[in-house]
Formats: structure tokens, C-alpha cells, sequence
């Protein structure tokens, strides 16, 4: 299912309890279109293709999709068992069941029906909905896979195999050789009579798999990164040998690895040099077979032990605090950014969408007076006044191909060839007196060599070279970058994550986050029109014992996901209403836990054209005391619209769904204590009072809808929560 805009359901009841007469999933494909039919099936896909599923019982498979008149929470992973109702539908000759009257899941983890093998003719309508498998076919593309429709092959048979933005595939490599490809039988024909369009939907990587010799199954993956060397890991589908081809330049030319037979490989490259970049091929042999992974670039660490900085422009909840507080800067932002220039020695690499600070125009000549070399890429659409006071000898230019928002980058390189001074910065702060003084941003400074020569790598290939003048004729910008830099960096024992856009699916990585997040997501977006994204947040919503929550400052700009979002249930509550712009673009994922807390952040907002059209950059790091100090910002930011504090990542207290209905579920903390509940109205009157420990749950019918406090005494501090009961 593929949509641009999604409208808001509020009122619809999904009943936690009921009955439903299931009919087979061949007899609901057989009914008139617009009757009701109810199916019971395994949900065969999951969030890598949005918000519709598909349900398959021993007769065929349908489509199902959370449309407008659906009751919310639909968000099942693939093995669940299902039973539901809705009206069966003919979306551009898929049949799918859309509206959803009523679910309910009935079990999960089973096993996934067996792929039906067919030949691409046989992608049809006798298919449609199923797991199907072609085996022994190619792919008609080279390169990486993006997000787009491709043609496979084999004995002169041809069929579609497509890839909806932010699917898990984007960015890795099309294979150049025969495989076999699993996936749901779907079908997009907008014209009558609906009898072409038959596409494949690969799920994930793992529904790519060779065929009949050995092969290494992406990804390639990074880890143990330290000054003088990294392990790569990977998998083969056959025993094989562990070995590596690496070297400074495409050409390679060393060798590393062991000989040691098997499908799980691990490769140490030692003897590097600190924060330089290796281009490095994973390979194993069996027998006079050898698999060759695609060819990836990977860093070292620094020599220095590097640094992450966090500031932000407003203010923090310092209550929430686990032992770091967030800085906040107020009226010092401009001052903060020029100590950060002042350092400069030797390079100043700038790119910035839009400048009026006078402040650190003079900075940046003060730093070109004393001889640091300076070079700047700014967005041609924007006003930049301030730079008409830029010393005239410094060279800045312009992406003027008017596509977009352009070149929206906010980050400078300051001395990359200098172990110890080198820094960037990044996060979603314009340098305007806007941005500092009026809108909400954060900014990150990380001083750490090899990040600072991956920046600086992105930002040549925009000025169109490593000399003091831009090149124009070899500038690249947008789409016609490429991804040229490494991913994966070691800043003093803190892992960091880069990427670029529109070259190195930013996208998928953040929904890749988002569908590993265990705990909690919390979030703070200027705006949020990717539907991939929207997707992955209602299926993290979707988890157990996940709590999801955000704000989100344009809710009306077309294609926003998030009235569609708050129907669904998500807790998304607007910015809009409050002064200022909430400009950031971040993401905190499982805060307060210790499986892998991390933030997201950066220049990149949570659209298409972030991903397909703008220079951008985005950094995930893996840090919790730095989830933490976004952690303050955000209930900072969140308190000031709901009026309500949220600790609930320090106190072991969840409580879900958002909005609640007919019942309240709550997680007490595990201490082996019984814990009083109070419910209170808006006028303090106690609605509901029971005890309970553990799992718990308050059954909410009799009560109005609106704002509720929910009070659990028993541990060593009172507990608080607000509830929002729906109609």
C-alpha cells in the first residue's frame, strides 16, 4: 500500500475481547468488493512495507491496511496469529481488507508459511498475498539497490521486484550474480482492468539469498574499532574460509584473514595507522568457490581519545538528570559556536544553509587573518545577508540548482589534519539570530580526527575537490554525490554512527533504529511526512511494554503522518501553538536502559526530500549519558506543552496505551512490593483506587474522556502519570 497523506482516526473502539467467525482467506478474496469479511491467518510482513500486512492461512494471503476508519493500534510482527474484520477493497488491483473493524492477535512467534516457489511468469493473481520464492533469477540493475522498482530475470522470463522508500535493502548492493528471492506477492495497476502490476516485496536482506554456490550475505559489519585496526564480521550461506583484501585506495593490495572453515566469519586487520580509511573486501573460498562481498570503506580510530559535546539553545529538566546535566545556552549560542571557531589553526571547512550572524561572520574573518584556510558551501535559495560581510578572498559557493531545500547542512571541520584540535559540528542549529535565540535546536561538537576527515570527505566532494578554490565543473551536490565515506567510528569508547544524505539511505537507518528499539522512543521533529518512518514509529508503539511519545512542530504540511499517527494511538501532542520553532530532528531510543541507548540527530528531517534531494547529515550516537542530556531537553520541551513531567525511564513505571480506552495496562517496578493506584480527574477526585504489582491493568469503562493523573505509592517515591482516555 503507498499513500502520501493518512487522516486521523479518533473516536473508533478496539475491543480487547471478542468473538470473530473467520472464513478462509480464499473465500474473503472471492467476495464482493465493499462486503465485510473476517479472516484468521499468520501475518506474513512487517513494518519494512509500511503499514499494511499480510495474512496468510492454508488457502492464500491477503493484504490488510490500517486505513482512515480503522480502529487504531494495528501494528502486528510478522508470526503473530490474527483473527479480523474489515471491508474487502480493490486498491489498484490488490485486494486488501481496509477498514479495519475489529483484531485480535491470538498468539505470536509462529513459524512463517513455506515460500511458494514460482518462475516470474507465475507472479500473478493466483499468488496474490502469498509468500512466494523465485529461484535461480538476476537482476537487470548494478550498483546499490535504492528505492525504486527493479526487473529480474531467468530462461526469458521477466518479473518486478520492488522497494518502498526506507526499506532495509536501500544502500546495500544489488547482487551481480543468480539468486533466489522470497517475498509477498503484491500488485500496483491503477487502470482498469487490473491485470498487470504484479510485483515481488522482499521483506528483508535475509529474502535475498544465492543461488547454488557460496556467497557472503550482507551486511559486512564493523566492530572492536581501536587506532591500529578493526574486526570485520559477516556470513556466508556455505563453509567457508575468513579472509580480507584491504588497503588506502580501491586497488587494496594487503591481505588478512585465516583459513579456518565456516558460515559465521571474523576477520582482525592490526597494524593500521589511527583515523585513516581502508577500503576492505571480505572473501571466503570453498573449495574452488570463492564469495567476495561488495567493496566497503571503514576507519580506524583516532590517536586521541575524542570527545562528544552537547548544547542547547533553551531550557533543560535537570530533574531527570542520571549524573551529566545538558547544558543549555540561552543567550550564549552565537558566543558558544565562535570559542569553537577561535580554536581554528590551520582549516575551516563550512557548510551552512542560511547565515545572518554577524558574530560569526567576524569570527570566521578573524580565523582567515591569522591564516587558518577557510572554505565555504552555502545554500543559494536562502537570504545569507551576513555573508556580504565575509572577507572577500574567502571563496564560498553556492548549490544553486534551486531542487529542494539544497544544500541544509549545519556542520563545520575544523583542523582535520590535526589529531588534537580536530572538531565538528553538527545538529540542526542554522547560524541565524533565529535559529540561536527563538527556535529550539541543539548542536554537537565532537572532536575526534577520523569523524572530522569523513566530514571533511563530504564536504570536497561538494566543493569539487582538496584545493582552496571550488572546483565547479567536479562540485557535486544532492543526488549526484556518492556514498564515499565511512559509516562507523570509535570517539573515545563512544560509538558514532554518520551518515549523508541524499547518497547513504539515512532514511532506513533511522527506521532500522526505530525497529530495534526495546524500551522507549522518544522524540522531538520540526516535521514528519516520511510514511516509512511513520510506519516504523506506529510499529515500535505496536511492541509490548514500548512507550513511544513525541512532539512534532508542523502537523499540517502535506503528507504529515502525524494526525494519522495520533489516531493510531502513537502520543505525539503539537508544538505548534507554542512559541518558537521546534527545528530539531532527533530521536532518543531506549534512555534510561543499558541494551544500546542512543540519539539520533543532525540536519535531516523526517522526509522525502531530506532523502532523496538535500545535502544533509545525520549522527547516531551510541552514548547514555548523551541520550540522557537530549533526554532533559526533550522533557523540557514536552512538560511545556502537556504540563506534565515524564520520568518514567527512572522510576520502572510504565503505563500504555496512549490514548486509553477501555483499559489502562501499567508495568510496575520489580521491587516485591504492592503498589496503592489512585486515578484522579482534572478536578484531583480519586475516579478508580485498587492495589496491584507487576503487570497490572485498570478497566476504564464508565469514565469520560479527557486528561487524568495517575498516583502509584509504594516504592521510595510517588509515582505520577498522565493519562489521556479517549472517547
Amino acid at each position: 500500500m503507498y499513500h502520501l497523506g493518512r487522516s486521523a482516526l479518533l473516536t473508533f473502539i478496539f475491543p480487547l475481547s471478542f468473538s470473530l467467525s473467520a472464513q478462509a482467506v480464499s473465500d474473503a478474496r472471492n467476495a464482493t468488493v465493499g462486503s465485510t469479511v473476517s479472516v484468521s491467518g499468520i501475518v506474513t510482513s512487517g513494518p519494512s512495507l509500511g503499514s499494511v500486512r499480510y495474512v496468510q492461512d492454508a488457502t492464500g494471503g491477503i493484504a490488510v491496511f490500517p486505513g482512515s476508519g480503522s480502529v487504531p493500534g494495528f501494528a502486528p510482527a510478522m508470526g503473530d496469529a490474527i483473527t479480523l474484520t474489515g471491508t474487502l477493497t480493490n486498491y489498484s488491483g490488490l485486494l486488501e481488507i481496509t477498514p479495519i473493524t475489529a483484531f485480535n492477535v491470538t498468539s505470536s512467534g509462529n513459524a512463517l508459511p513455506d515460500a511458494q516457489v514460482i518462475t516470474p511468469n507465475g507472479l500473478g493473481e493466483s499468488v496474490e498475498g502469498r509468500i512466494v520464492r523465485m529461484e535461480g533469477v538476476t537482476f537487470n540493475a548494478t550498483g546499490n539497490f535504492a528505492a525504486n522498482t527493479y526487473t529480474v530475470q531467468s530462461g526469458g522470463q521477466q518479473a518486478n521486484v520492488y522497494l518502498r522508500t526506507g526499506h532495509p535493502l536501500i544502500g546495500t548492493p544489488i547482487p551481480p550474480g543468480a539468486v533466489d528471492i522470497s517475498g509477498i506477492a503484491s500488485q500496483y495497476d491503477p487502470s482498469l482492468p487490473y491485470n498487470s502490476g504484479y510485483q515481488l516485496l522482499p521483506r528483508s536482506a535475509s529474502d535475498i539469498t544465492p543461488f547454488g554456490f557460496i556467497a557472503v550475505l550482507p551486511p559486512v559489519t564493523q566492530a572492536l574499532i581501536t587506532p591500529t585496526g578493526f574486526t570485520l564480521n559477516w556470513q556466508t550461506n556455505l563453509a567457508g574460509t575468513s579472509q580480507v583484501y584491504y588497503g588506502t585506495t580501491p586497488a587494496l593490495g594487503q591481505f588478512g584473514g585465516d583459513v579456518s572453515i565456516g558460515t559465521s566469519h571474523s576477520a582482525m586487520l592490526a597494524g593500521l595507522a589511527p583515523a585513516t580509511f581502508y577500503y576492505a573486501k571480505a572473501f571466503s573460498v570453498d573449495g574452488a568457490d570463492t564469495a567476495f562481498s561488495p567493496l566497503g570503506l571503514y576507519s580506524t580510530a583516532s590517536s586521541l581519545s575524542g570527545t562528544v559535546k552537547v548544547y542547547f539553545n533553551k531550557s533543560v529538566d535537570l530533574t531527570v538528570s542520571s549524573g551529566t546535566d545538558a547544558i543549555a545556552l540561552y543567550g550564549a549560542v552565537d558566543d558558544t559556536i565562535k570559542a569553537y571557531i577561535d580554536r581554528a589553526r590551520t582549516t575551516l571547512d563550512i557548510a551552512m544553509y542560511n547565515t545572518n550572524s554577524d558574530v560569526l561572520v567576524a569570527a570566521v574573518n578573524a580565523a582567515y587573518d591569522r591564516g587558518v584556510i577557510v572554505r565555504w558551501v552555502a545554500e543559494g535559495s536562502t537570504s545569507n545577508w551576513a555573508l556580504s560581510s565575509l572577507e572577500p578572498a574567502i571563496p564560498v559557493l553556492y548549490r544553486t540548482d534551486g531542487l529542494g531545500s539544497g544544500t541544509h547542512d549545519k556542520f563545520f571541520v575544523i583542523d582535520a589534519e590535526d589529531a588534537a584540535r580536530a572538531t565538528i559540528m553538527s545538529g540542526s542549529c542554522n547560524w541565524t539570530t533565529q535559529s540561536f535565540f527563538d527556535d529550539y535546536n541543539n548542536i554537537v561538537f565532537v572532536q575526534d580526527q577520523a569523524l572530522a576527515r569523513c566530514y571533511r570527505t563530504e564536504f570536497e566532494e561538494m566543493w569539487g575537490g582538496s584545493g582552496a578554490q571550488p572546483v565547479a565543473a567536479l562540485s557535486k551536490f544532492g543526488a549526484n554525490k556518492t556514498d564515499n565515506t565511512p559509516h562507523l567510528f570509535n570517539v573515545g569508547g563512544t560509538y558514532v554512527e554518520s551518515f549523508f544524505s541524499p547518497t547513504d539511505g539515512v532514511t532506513a537507518r533511522i527506521a532500522r533504529a526505530l525497529d530495534n528499539a526495546q524500551h522507549n522512543v522518544r522524540l522531538a521533529l520540526y516535521v514528519l511526512t516520511e510514511n516509512s518512518l511513520g510506519d516504523a514509529i506506529l510499529a515500535a508503539k505496536g511492541r509490548p511494554g514500548m512507550l513511544v511519545s513525541g512532539d512534532v512542530e508542523d502537523i499540517n504540511t502535506l503528507g504529515s503522518e502525524f494526525n494519522y499517527l495520533v489516531g493510531q494511538g502513537v502520543d505525539l501532542v503539537s508544538h505548534l501553538d507554542e512559541p518558537g520553532l521546534l527545528h530539531h530532528k532527533y530521536a532518543i531510543i531506549d534512555e534510561g536502559f543499558t541494551n544500546d541507548p542512543l540519539v539520533i540527530t543532525g540536519s535531516h528531517n523526517w522526509t522525502t526530500s531530506a532523502e532523496t534531494v538535500n545535502d544533509e547529515n545525520t549522527l547516531i550516537i551510541h552514548n547514555a549519558s548523551i541520550a540522557n542530556q537530549f533526554y532533559q531537553e526533550w522533557n523540557a520541551r514536552h512538560n511545556a506543552i502537556v504540563g506534565i513531567p515524564e520520568i518514567e525511564a527512572h522510576d520502572g513505571l510504565a503505563v500504555w496505551p496512549v490514548p486509553a480506552r477501555d483499559v489502562l495496562n501499567m508495568l510496575l517496578p520489580v521491587d516485591g512490593k504492592e503498589h496503592m493506584l489512585n486515578l484522579m480527574d482534572a478536578l484531583g477526585r480519586t475516579v478508580l483506587r485498587v492495589e496491584a504489582s507487576g503487570n497490572a491493568q485498570l478497566q476504564l469503562s464508565g469514565l469520560t474522556a479527557g486528561v487524568y493523573m495517575l498516583h502509584a505509592e509504594g516504592s521510595t517515591k510517588p509515582m505520577v502519570r498522565r493519562v489521556v482516555i479517549a472517547e
